[in-house]
Formats: structure tokens, C-alpha cells, sequence
């Protein structure tokens, strides 16, 4: 299938998917689209090749691509001009909330990631919260990190992070466990180390928004007062279908805001 004048082959960045767990395919399709946009495969103003040139890159139907395309068009990532084309856009829209990241490079956008202070790394026995989100029985021995995310030496965030049960980590992913007791000296997040391993396969995840005050202990790592509200966000990600990693963040007030793109309905 030949490429229309002045679009980018399919072939640059497309090919067949993999479909992974319960990922949908027009979620699968947008995050390798979304991925070379903001990889710069894709650069601004680039017209994209035509939806059944992507189609049959990806080996996806027209419908589902079709479904992509309008998920980038309403994330702001393209642009549609009737009968010429979709775009990508000539300034990309800040990355928050709507891509599933490591806090760090979440808060930083859409600039360099923040660091990362580790505080503890340790093997614990699963709470109530670990055990919704990780589908983990009560006794089940589970690694924790608590770290903190630091600009200029200014905590930004306190980030507490878990991953599936070691029995059945060590069962279905083997070595990661190993490679996060590794790692646990690095300056990065758990889900940085997640995302680096799994790549595009990690996901889908969820991210709930609450607000709460930062109580004594906290208080004291983030240094603010107790009294002093902070935004919680809590993580929970899937991998091949099952939940791999939860996590609780406490966004303090010197982080500023975070971003979620909008766009009207149709």
C-alpha cells in the first residue's frame, strides 16, 4: 500500500500487535502512536499515514484503528483538517494524569524527572490495602518502597509502592524480584523499574484522586506541618491481566498541579 505524499511510512513505527491480557487493541494501537509522537518518531505538524495504511501496519481492523485515532484527537496529541488528513500537533500538551508514568517523571512534565530518595525498602506483610489491590491473601510477603520525589533538594512527594506477592512474583515473573532487590539502591521509582522491564506490555492502570492532610509522620518527610493538605493518589497496575503493583503518593503543595487534558464532546 503506497504512503500518500508527504506522510511518514506506516512501517516507521507501526507493526503487527502483540495483544497482551485485557488491553483493548484501540488502547493498544493509541499507546504505540502516542509513544512515537512523544518519542519525536513523529515530529510536530507530521501528517500521518491513512487510517487503512495504519490499519493494515498494525493488522488491526479499520474500526479500531479508527477508535485510536479519536482517543489521540481528544488527548490532543493530533489534529484532523477534512479532507487533507490528521496531524500531529505542532505543541504536544503537557503529560499528567492520563498516561500511566512513574510519579517522578508524572510531576516533572514535561520537563526532566524529578529524584528519587529512597527511605525504605522492605518485605511486609500485606495490609487491607495491599490485599484489594493486589488480590493477595492476608499472610502474603510483599515488597514496599518509600521514597521521596525531590527537586532542588525540596520533597515534592512521598511515594509508597507495592508489588505483587513474592510467591507469586518469583511464579510468574521470574527474576524481577530479584531485580527490584537490586535496584533498591537506584534513584528511581518502583514503577520506573516496572515500566523499564515491561515496557509498553505494563498496564492498563488506574489512578484515583483524593485529598487529606499530611499527618505527623508524613508531615515530617515531606516537611510541612501535619495539618498541611496533600493531594493522594492512588496507583494500581495491571500486567498480563492481574494486578502487578499499587501504590499511594502524597503530593505535596510545592509540587504545583497536575495535568489532565480535556477536550468537548462531539
Amino acid at each position: 500500500m503506497a504512503t500518500r505524499a508527504g506522510a511518514i511510512p506506516a512501517s516507521t513505527f507501526a507493526r503487527p500487535l502483540r495483544y497482551r491480557g485485557n488491553l483493548p487493541l484501540r488502547v493498544a494501537v493509541y499507546s504505540e502512536v502516542a509513544g512515537a509522537i512523544r518519542g519525536g518518531v513523529l515530529g510536530p505538524g507530521q501528517l500521518l499515514p491513512s487510517e487503512p495504511e495504519l490499519s493494515s501496519a498494525f493488522a488491526v481492523s479499520r474500526s479500531v484503528m479508527r477508535e485510536a485515532l479519536i482517543l489521540l484527537e481528544e488527548d490532543g496529541l493530533i489534529r484532523n483538517q477534512r479532507g487533507i488528513g490528521r496531524f500531529v500537533v505542532d505543541v504536544l500538551p503537557a503529560i499528567g494524569l492520563e498516561q500511566l508514568q512513574p510519579i517522578e517523571r508524572m510531576l516533572a512534565a514535561p520537563g526532566p524527572a524529578y529524584s528519587v530518595r529512597r527511605r525504605k525498602a522492605n518485605l511486609e506483610t500485606s495490609t487491607d490495602f495491599t490485599q484489594r489491590g493486589l488480590h493477595v491473601p492476608d499472610d502474603a510477603v510483599i515488597l514496599m518502597w518509600e521514597s521521596l520525589i525531590v527537586d532542588d533538594g525540596v520533597p515534592l512527594a512521598l511515594a509508597q509502592e507495592w508489588v505483587q506477592g513474592e510467591d507469586r512474583l518469583a511464579a510468574s515473573h521470574p527474576g524481577l524480584k530479584v531485580e527490584l532487590e537490586e535496584r533498591h539502591a537506584d534513584p528511581v521509582s518502583m514503577l520506573a523499574v516496572l515500566s523499564d522491564r515491561f515496557g509498553a506490555a505494563l498496564g492498563p492502570g488506574s489512578c484515583e484522586v483524593s485529598v487529606s492532610t499530611a499527618g505527623s509522620e508524613r508531615a515530617h518527610a515531606l516537611e510541612v506541618a501535619s495539618a498541611s493538605p496533600v493531594l493522594v493518589l492512588t496507583q494500581r497496575v495491571l500486567l498480563d491481566g492481574s494486578p502487578i503493583y499499587v501504590a499511594k503518593h502524597l503530593i505535596a503543595p510545592e509540587a504545583g498541579h497536575l495535568t489532565v487534558v480535556q477536550t468537548s464532546s462531539p
